[in-house]
């Protein structure tokens, strides 16, 4: 500390830039959409958009808890998952992760009443129009085929944690959702068969940098200590809205 006595105009101007980069810092902060998610008060909460509002509570009519991240996360703002009013359909953006080939797939406007072994026929077919170098890593599964593997879905169990659920593969994507949490768009897991008791007892400490996609996973992680939008608040004020 420096006595009074003893600043100059050097030592004032250098106080005063250090204010400055504290103010500079501060407005920074305060403009960080992150920060917008860390309010604990829901009613404080960035407003959901109303087709997103239309779209979880439809999936909650369904059985289905669906959760979104911060909206200037990439993930959100690259899903393509809507609900269809006129057709009163959802239609899901699905990512299919082929663990046993490394490969990692997005389809589009999937619709909720396509079974999953039709969802999985494309991919698993070796004339179909796929990259060359694709239907080369996907090999192995082209041999299985419907038989020797299994689509598997990662979900939120109360009292578990996150767990590997087998789908059944002749319903539909509506009856395999139900009673499961989705984050943005649904992941499916498509192992072989031989496989698939390691997903089925896997636990989740400890292991999330091996069964959870990096891109995904990456935006997932920065929101511990966020706050997610609120399932059935969001249910309610929209039938409220609607009425």
């Amino acid at each position: 500390m420096i006595p009074k006595e003893d600043m100059d105009n050097l030592t004032l101007l250098s106080d005063y830039r250090f204010l400055e980069e504290i103010d500079h810092k501060l407005e920074t902060n305060l403009r960080n959409p992150l920060r917008r998610h860390t309010i604990q008060h829901r009613l404080e909460k960035p407003k959901l958009p109303f087709y997103l509002h239309r779209l979880k509570n439809e999936a909650w009519r369904r059985g289905t808890t669906l959760r979104y991240l911060p909206r200037h996360f990439s993930t959100s703002r690259n899903n393509s998952t809507r609900f269809l009013y006129k057709e009163s359909l959802i239609r899901w953006q699905v990512q299919l992760i082929f663990h046993q080939a490394d490969v990692t797939l997005t389809a589009h406007s999937v619709s909720e009443k396509l079974t999953v072994n039709k969802l999985l026929a494309h991919y698993l077919d070796p004339n179909s129009d796929l990259p060359d170098d694709i239907k080369e890593k996907l090999a192995h599964y082209h041999s299985a085929s419907f038989g020797g593997v299994s689509a598997l879905m990662k979900t939120d169990v109360q009292g578990e944690g996150m767990v590997f659920q087998e789908l059944f593969p002749h319903k539909s994507l509506q009856l395999n959702f139900a009673n499961k949490t989705v984050i943005e768009h649904p992941i499916l897991y498509v192992v072989l068969k031989h496989h698939v008791v390691a997903y089925l007892e896997y636990q989740s400490i400890g292991h999330d940098d091996i069964f959870q996609d990096s891109e995904v996973g990456k935006e997932i992680s920065k929101c511990n200590g966020l706050s997610y939008f609120d399932a059935d608040s969001d249910c309610d004020r929209e039938e409220q809205e609607v009425d």
